[in-house]
């Protein structure tokens, strides 16, 4: 359903009073619709299981979600995974949860929010003396030292908590960002790194700028908050130039390509 559909959806979703399942995954829905879909959520009395997966939120429906959240004491689970929340819409959703009563899934994996925010989803739960919480999914969040450390307090005030997460490898202050885009690659196995470059390169130069390689990337929903998503720019880049050549990756192993270009970076920044 378009935005404007879901628009009139949300008075009609809130009331509903024999909703209990809404799947509405897959439906484009952002800005005013998907604010508009929150707000049904928010005021439904029945509604029990939520799935909004794969629209566009980002961080205006994350307000709107937080503040369905906060309302709604019925739904169990809900699933806004890959919706473009960022880190800024995060703080919005914790709001939501640190006074929520009846969630006990939470699945907010493929949004950029990275280990600071999930470090913030983890704390606001914490908090919640009544919250009934079993399962949270940050499923593409790199776990570094500071959210391993958030899971590991949220065990002790929730002993019960399934936080489901990417290995945790200690010391990882610095995740390298090609290595998590060779992880979600393989995960992602549809993706093609050329047909992003191909779409963007509108002279056919065999070169994409930066600046548009950024928002190329944030469209297709790269699992990267804004300071990893320039480094892997860079790292592709590999020359300290303004633009990304991929003539190389034309006839390549995507994979191969991307070491290559690692290798390129490294060198020229003298880092391990």
């Amino acid at each position: 359903s378009s935005g404007i559909n879901a628009e009139y959806g949300g008075p009609a979703i809130a009331a509903n009073e024999s909703l209990e399942y809404l799947n509405l995954s897959w439906n484009n829905l952002r800005r005013k619709g998907a604010i508009a879909v929150a707000n049904g959520v928010k005021n439904n009395v029945m509604l029990k299981h939520c799935n909004l997966a794969w629209n566009g939120f980002g961080d205006e429906g994350a307000v709107a979600l937080g503040e369905a959240l906060r309302n709604n004491t019925i739904i169990t689970w809900l699933d806004i995974s890959h919706n473009r929340i960022t880190v800024e819409g995060v703080k919005y959703l914790t709001k939501g949860l640190e006074g929520n009563e009846g969630l006990k899934h939470f699945n907010i994996s493929h949004n950029p929010i990275s280990s600071l925010g999930g470090c913030q989803i983890l704390e606001s739960l914490g908090k919640n003396g009544s919250t009934v919480i079993e399962t949270v999914e940050l499923t593409n969040v790199r776990v570094d030292d500071d959210l391993w450390s958030a899971i590991k307090e949220a065990k002790k005030t929730l002993p019960d908590l399934n936080v489901i997460h990417q290995p945790y490898m200690e010391g990882r202050k610095k995740p390298n960002p090609i290595a998590s885009l060779k992880e979600w690659l393989g995960h992602n196995k549809h993706f093609e790194l050329i047909e992003v470059f191909k779409r963007f390169d509108e002279e056919e130069t065999m070169e994409v700028s930066k600046e548009v390689l950024f928002d190329a990337f944030q469209q297709a929903h790269l699992p990267f908050d804004k300071t990893n998503m320039e480094l892997l720019i860079d790292q592709l880049d590999g020359e300290g130039r303004e633009v990304v050549v991929y003539s190389d990756l034309v006839d390549a192993d995507q994979n191969k390509w991307l070491d290559e270009r690692l290798t390129k970076y490294n060198t020229l920044n003298k880092t391990e």
